[in-house]
């Protein structure tokens, strides 16, 4: 992919988790971002990454998404400033991956699934945690779904958030 449509689907990314407001959000595209306060952005990568391992999953894939948009702000013109704190972590798990293609051989391009962990200026004790289970209304779209609702709430519990 050119490097101009990845940076058009970045700002796709961020404007759809800008319009998502509250503690937890559903959009139309079922994205599902969970904010997290007060809490240190490390704190959240952190409680993230050993979400991923109480998963028994291997260590994400990690995009510095953030640094991406600063770093190409002059050249492309857009503001260098949307995050404090930006990255994406794109993982596969065997078994969801695994059912997604006996479903469907054509599902290989679901995988990796993401999540991202962001701040906003100005907001730096307020981390969003954002992920978009894969659109699929079948057994392995649900399995999917429940694994991410699961790393997003073992990221709550890592990070001593339960109330």
């Amino acid at each position: 992919m050119r490097p101009a449509r990845l940076v058009r689907a970045g700002l796709v990314f961020f404007v759809a988790a800008l319009l998502m407001a509250g503690a937890v959000v559903r959009a139309a595209d079922e994205v599902i971002v969970r904010e997290l306060q007060p809490l240190a952005y490390a704190d959240a990568r952190a409680a993230l990454l050993d979400a991923f391992v109480d998963e028994g999953l291997a260590p994400p894939a990690v995009s510095r998404f953030g640094e991406m948009l600063a770093r190409t702000a002059p050249d492309l013109g857009h503001r260098a400033d949307f995050y404090g704190d930006a990255e994406i972590f794109s993982f596969c798990s065997a078994q969801v991956s695994g059912r997604m293609v006996a479903e469907d051989v054509r599902n290989i391009a679901l995988c990796p699934m993401t999540v991202a962990l962001y701040t906003l200026p100005g907001r730096p004790r307020t981390v969003f945690l954002a992920a978009r289970p894969p659109a699929l209304q079948s057994p392995a779209g649900a399995f999917a779904t429940t694994l991410l609702r699961r790393i997003v709430e073992r990221t709550v519990d890592n990070a001593g958030l339960r109330h």
